[in-house]
């Protein structure tokens, strides 16, 4: 497959096929009926929300790289809404098309509008 991509697609004769419906294979994304979230994910997911409990008081610093609308629900809007509850988070933005940081948490915030492998050469630089 990394062979055969051209600029990041890879050909469809390439494409995994499902052995139940015979359909092609794709990234598991939550789009549709077909998201996996099984045992695994909630476990990830009750460590997560610990984790965030456990340290609610201590300075935590949310770094969302790319992020967009496809699923804003997943970290986007929590980063967001936990930026503005805990009194000790910063929110930093990295995105190319939505850095857009919402008036409620501009103090707690940071925006930064790019390419993310251009913003990351440029800071590892310094």
């Amino acid at each position: 497959m990394l062979k055969e991509n051209n600029e990041i697609r890879v050909p469809n004769y390439l494409v995994p096929i499902c052995p139940v419906c015979g359909g092609q294979m794709e990234v598991n994304l939550r789009k549709d009926e077909y998201f996996v979230e099984d045992d695994t994910w909630h476990k990830k997911e009750q460590a997560y929300e610990e984790f965030i409990e456990q340290n609610k008081e201590k300075k935590i610093l949310f770094l969302e790289l790319g992020a967009g609308f496809n699923t804003p629900g997943i970290i986007r809007y929590p980063f967001e809404r936990l930026t503005y509850q805990l009194d000790n988070a910063f929110l930093i933005r990295i995105n190319d098309k939505y850095a857009f940081i919402p008036t409620e948490i501009k103090e707690k915030s940071m925006s930064i509008e790019g390419n993310i492998n251009e913003v990351l050469k440029i800071l590892s630089d310094k």
